[in-house]
């Protein structure tokens, strides 16, 4: 090995793809443990109010459910029937209304026999009977689940960023490692 012979134009090949290409996998594993981290952060707790349970029953004798402060919840009414326009909330010897909104409305769930009629947020903690006005059809009240839509989002983009790391990883060497046999076989053999 050697300098090439006098007279002969050369110039080591360069490597690529070149050694900061490894900064792309590390970036992949970061976003995905932060991202995943994060969006554990903000909606694990929705996800476990929305594992709560669900009530049924006539809208006018009230529908007893377990609430938690805070957090939002689905109405639903039998399918066909009108969807109620006032719903009013009796806790003890407390009452109030429930200002009912169509929030998060594109994530309700299917249920049987059941139609998507309106979202409320829980202003008390604890059981609770709700009654409606403007459908006689039985009613179901259940937990808002667009919390576990989120947080299965967040798993899929850090499984898939995951993967582009791990791809990564093994592609650059790879490439790395070939490059560096035809530059050194291009030195051997110049011309």
């Amino acid at each position: 090995m050697g300098p090439p012979p006098a007279g002969v134009p050369w110039s080591p090949l360069p490597i690529k793809p070149s050694a900061g290409w490894y900064a792309l996998p590390v970036v992949f594993t970061l976003v995905a443990v932060i991202g995943l981290a994060v969006a554990l952060g903000l909606f694990l707790d929705d996800s476990d109010v929305a594992e709560g349970p669900s009530a049924s029953g006539d809208p006018r004798a009230g529908v007893r459910v377990e609430l938690t402060e805070g957090y939002t919840y689905f109405v639903y009414v039998q399918s066909g029937a009108s969807d109620p326009y006032s719903c009013s909330l009796r806790q003890g010897t407390a009452t109030g209304t429930i200002s009912l909104t169509h929030k998060n409305s594109w994530s309700a769930s299917d249920h049987p026999g059941y139609e998507y009629a309106a979202t409320f947020a829980a202003p008390v903690n604890g059981p609770a009977l709700i009654t409606c006005r403007g459908t006689g059809a039985r009613m179901l009240v259940t937990p808002d689940d667009t919390a576990d839509f989120y947080l299965g989002i967040a798993v899929l983009g850090a499984v898939l960023l995951g993967v582009l790391a791990i791809l990564a990883f093994i592609f650059l060497p790879v490439r790395r490692g070939s490059a560096k046999r035809r530059a050194a076989a291009a030195f051997r053999y110049p011309y």
